[in-house]
């Protein structure tokens, strides 16, 4: 029996001295190679650590590896961005990233998160103080570090306020977009202009609105006087004229004095609103599958004579057949009009609009959401399809906006 017990012990002190052993080379093979890589950077400079503090899994976990470098008073110099905003890039292993800028005053300008910061919006000219701490803090099997880098750093920024167009030149029907950056004032810029109405959203490092070129603008030159706090700037964009053809028409049915009211109160106050930002992305689509039996800017000609121009797009919709929105957006408008029959307007932000009249069915409510795509009524034989775009009360040609290239997709990654 003392022989059982002390081969067991025996048994039990090699296996102690075995893991012990391979624990012991284990911990000493795990070296600072381990740890995550640093490649963080800010206006694209690679960010050096001031300090860190990790613990290295060894064993899946069960025993970690120190690694600590005291946290330093010393600042990389990033040197002077100039009118850039400098961008923030993190490594793919970071789970928590804490910023801190501290501004030319001396006080905090920004704190938070590096998703906040995509936000940020500097208001003052001059040296900021950088604080930034990455983690890793995961849970996740197999184990991996634990830990945080500290990097410090100085860095200047010079803003000078800049108009941009998607265009110097543009067609009549044409949408522009106008870029203004550089500004240091949290307010909301205005834009003056014998175009139309321009609504600006925030974008990184600055604002975006749209301008309508119409079907009947002035060809020529045309000043846009933009705004913000007391920043003032203007930018001058040329306007030629387009090619529109003719239409032979039949001369429509009268319209009541009451049925005209009811249109007026229904659909010229949306001209005047728009929610807020940009609800769109990318190229639009086409309302029907049906062809485009009359274009944008289209003369109708009536017993010889000159009878108005096309505002949109007219659809030979098959009866019966569906009618999608066009792009995402809220319904700011759905019901039946004696002078547009089935109409359906969808607000898409920033003063753009899209309006489906001559439905013969509409199948969304005011209020509504819809994604580009959806089903909001059916087409009939009874009325012509007709989509127009609209920014403001000024329509463009939605052919432009469908093809995906209008100044709507312009910088849609800001």
């Amino acid at each position: 029996m003392k022989r059982l017990l002390l081969w067991l012990l025996m048994v039990v002190l090699f296996v102690a001295l075995l893991l012990g052993g391979t624990v012991g080379a284990f911990y000493y093979m795990t070296g600072q190679d381990d740890l995550p890589e640093e490649s963080a950077s800010f206006g694209g400079v690679t960010l050096e650590n001031a300090g860190y503090d990790w613990k290295v899994p060894i064993f899946g976990g069960v025993v970690y590896r120190s690694f600590y470098s005291p946290a330093t008073l010393s600042e990389q110099k990033l040197g002077d961005f100039g009118d850039t905003r400098p961008e923030l890039v993190l490594p793919s292993w970071v789970s928590q990233a804490d910023l801190t800028l501290t501004g030319p005053d001396g006080t905090t300008a920004f704190q938070g998160t590096a998703q906040d910061y995509a936000d940020f919006v500097y208001t003052a000219n001059g040296e900021y103080t950088l604080s930034l701490t990455l983690r890793q803090l995961s849970e996740e099997k197999p184990a991996k570090p634990l830990g945080w880098y500290l990097y410090q750093a100085n860095f200047t920024v010079n803003f000078e306020p800049e108009v941009t167009l998607s265009a110097e030149r543009a067609t009549q029907g044409d949408v522009v977009a106008i870029l203004l950056t550089g500004i240091l004032s949290g307010d909301t810029p205005t834009a003056e202009t014998d175009l139309g109405s321009v609504w600006f959203r925030p974008v990184t490092g600055g604002w975006m609105g749209y301008i309508p070129v119409t079907y009947n603008a002035e060809g020529g030159k045309h000043d846009i006087t933009v705004r913000c706090g007391e920043t003032e700037l203007t930018v001058t964009l040329t306007v030629g004229a387009a090619q529109y053809g003719n239409v032979v028409s039949e001369a429509s049915e009268p319209v009541s004095a009451d049925a005209s009211e009811k249109y007026r109160n229904a659909i010229w106050p949306l001209y005047e609103s728009s929610e807020e930002g940009k609800l769109w992305s990318g190229a639009f689509q086409a309302p029907s599958e049906g062809g485009v039996a009359v274009n944008y800017g289209t003369i109708y000609i009536v017993d010889g004579t000159r009878d108005g121009q096309s505002t949109g797009l007219t659809y030979a919709a098959p009866n019966g057949s569906d009618v999608f929105s066009p792009q995402a957006g809220k319904v700011v408008y759905a019901g039946t009009l004696e002078v547009s029959g089935g109409t359906v307007v969808i607000d898409h932000g920033c003063g753009v609009k899209s309006y489906l009249f001559g439905l013969g069915e509409v199948t969304v409510q005011q209020g509504q959401t819809v994604a580009k795509g959806d089903v909001v009524g059916k087409a009939t034989d009874q009325h012509d399809l007709i989509y127009e775009v609209r920014i403001g009360n000024k329509s463009v040609d939605p052919s432009k906006i469908l093809s995906g290239k209008s100044g709507l997709q312009y910088k849609e990654n800001l």
